[in-house]
């Protein structure tokens, strides 16, 4: 309340301030330019496009601020305050906007965005500030950068800010944050989160409280530490006991924290998939922290699902504490998450079930390939009859194997290719041949498009070019495919000269429209064959697969995001691998 009280105070005092000018009328619109006219003691045009804030200044409930195109700089004096009671919008730009504070101060300026109209933020670099607060207004903030802050850089109150494409960075305290008692949903996508809480405060660089009854989404974001062993990813908190707190975490990267993403309090309910937890471990005592996963739960209402998610290098993989509904995967509906090389102390400890609550935790990889050596990493009532019981067979297992060696002519624009894309024959003892007639291709300094399981690695890769046939020379090349576990399988390259080139039946496959536009697309074999197929995301994880019967098939796309996915067909000892782009 206190808080609160003193903003009321600030505004008022800027209202005695700026309501009486010439020139001003409420429910205007105006420009940086026209307030100079306004107030020239608060705002000044110091060279064209350039501007200097010297007092505080508020914009009233139904005006708006336009930063136009061609505003370059403002400079804002130590100490002042910019309040927003109307609306700010920002036209179009090439360059951004850089709104610095005095950097040889310590009291930077404050932005208050607050019961405004709907108000975005587009291409603003903001330094040497103090915060940005916003309280119940609809913000939309893309394609900004915020570094050198002294506090929180954005914290949000009674609304649902989307924040996507943006830069915060070299921050002194976290990058988002609300108040615990604050309700708010917001969309946090596709920005970068670095080095943030340089003050080495216990907070995560994304700080969140409860939700309401939309769902806080944080997708395609990188969140990475760098500096300070006590900054947390990702934290999400609910200790009301009141809202209902969805949350949607997915395709993040969540890298070299004290630990990657934790959830604490009651009634929240997480969907945690495709996400990469890797190197969380700057906590320097691990009984206090590093885990890749941290659910502490006050009651069985702390729930998360959590799907395809690759945890590795933490001090701990996932850790389930007090109480929880954790599900991790389900006979039905397999985890499919990869779980390796988490541990502390010398001991690896991948699932560590600190709770009397169950767990199922079915259909995930354990850094091994067999059930046994999956239970002496997953601490669960096994080990201690205090705990709850971890039902995690079977395992998901992750094989060593190529699945498909192709040259595509789109990969190697420089290359001769006698025959177009060429498709490689893989058999059973490992071969993978090529087979080339009278006239012979030039197969040098060739990348080749290698198709795998996920999370399994091929040496040397597909961006590293190859020799495979020169001058009637077949280097029998040896590419070999490993799991984290370090099962590996080599494969030999050979390229057959001479005699007629075997038809691959699957290169009769037609695959319409492409790109997907309508939510749709048709497979058309025109052979007598059935041939299976499997289509794959470029990081190699199966969405869909099945058997392609003769004639037109059409399959249905409205699930997947959009994106390029990789589409592999295989009859016999023959493969197809096509590309197929969703729009």
């Amino acid at each position: 309340m206190k808080r609160f009280l003193s903003i009321c105070l600030l505004i008022v005092l800027v209202f005695q301030t700026v309501a009486q000018p010439s020139g001003y009328r409420s429910g205007g619109l105006y420009t940086l330019t026209s307030l100079s006219n306004i107030l020239p003691g608060a705002i000044q045009i110091t060279t064209p496009h350039h501007f200097r804030i010297m007092q505080n200044v508020t914009l009233e409930p139904n005006d708006t601020l336009l930063l136009e195109a061609d505003d370059e700089y403002i400079l804002v004096d130590n100490g002042v305050s910019i309040t927003i009671l109307g609306s700010l919008q920002t036209q179009e730009r090439t360059q951004p906007l850089l709104i610095q504070g005095d950097a040889t101060q310590s009291n930077y300026f404050d932005m208050f965005i607050e019961d405004a109209g709907f108000s975005t933020l587009s291409k603003i670099h903001v330094q040497y500030c103090q915060r940005i607060t916003l309280i119940n207004t609809p913000v939309l903030i893309d394609s900004c950068e915020f570094d050198h802050f002294s506090n929180h850089v954005i914290s949000y109150m009674n609304c649902h800010p989307v924040i996507q494409n943006s830069y915060f960075h070299d921050n002194q305290a976290c990058a988002l944050q609300s108040a615990v008692n604050a309700d708010g949903c917001p969309t946090i996508s596709n920005n970068v989160f670095y080095n943030n809480v340089l003050g080495n405060a216990n907070t995560p660089q994304i700080n969140i409280g409860p939700g309401t009854t939309d769902t806080i989404r944080i997708i395609g974001n990188r969140i990475e530490g760098v500096a300070s062993n006590m900054s947390g990813g990702i934290g999400i908190m609910n200790m009301s006991n009141q809202n209902v707190t969805k949350v949607l975490l997915k395709d993040n990267v969540i890298i070299n924290n004290r630990y990657g993403y934790t959830q604490n309090g009651t009634r929240i309910s997480a969907d945690i998939v495709n996400n990469q937890f890797i190197d969380n471990n700057l906590e320097v005592t691990p009984n206090n922290g590093g885990s890749g996963i941290s659910i502490y739960g006050s009651d069985t209402t702390c729930a998360a699902k959590l799907r395809h998610n690759l945890i590795t290098g933490n001090l701990w993989g996932v850790t389930a504490i007090y109480y929880h509904h954790v599900d991790m995967g389900t006979v039905e509906d397999p985890g499919y998450n990869v779980l390796y090389n988490n541990g502390n102390n010398g001991v690896e400890y991948e699932l560590y079930n600190n709770a009397n609550s169950n767990m199922d935790a079915v259909g995930n990889y354990w850094g091994c390939d067999n059930e046994a050596a999956a239970e002496a990493v997953i601490f669960h009532q096994v080990d201690n009859p205090s705990y709850g019981l971890v039902s995690f067979q079977p395992i998901y297992v992750i094989e060593p194997e190529i699945m498909g060696f192709d040259f595509l002519m789109e990969n190697n624009p420089e290359a001769l290719f006698t025959y177009g894309d060429m498709f490689g024959e893989i058999t059973d003892d490992d071969s993978i041949f090529f087979y080339v007639g009278c006239v012979i291709p030039d197969l040098r300094h060739i990348y080749p498009t290698i198709t795998k399981p996920l999370y399994v690695t091929v040496t040397p890769d597909e961006a590293e070019a190859q020799d495979f046939l020169g001058d009637y020379i077949n280097y029998n090349v040896l590419y070999t495919a490993a799991t984290p576990h370090q099962s590996t399988r080599t494969y030999v390259v050979h390229v057959i000269i001479g005699g007629d080139v075997p038809e691959n039946e699957l290169t009769k496959i037609n695959l319409t429209p492409n790109p997907v536009t309508q939510g749709y697309f048709t497979i058309d074999n025109p052979t007598d064959e059935e041939f299976a197929w499997t289509m794959l995301t470029t990081d190699g994880k199966t969405v869909m697969n099945g058997m392609v019967t003769p004639g037109i098939q059409n399959i249905n796309t409205n699930h997947l995001q959009k994106g390029i996915y990789i589409i592999t067909f295989q009859y016999k000892k023959q493969f197809l691998t096509k590309k197929l782009i969703i729009q």
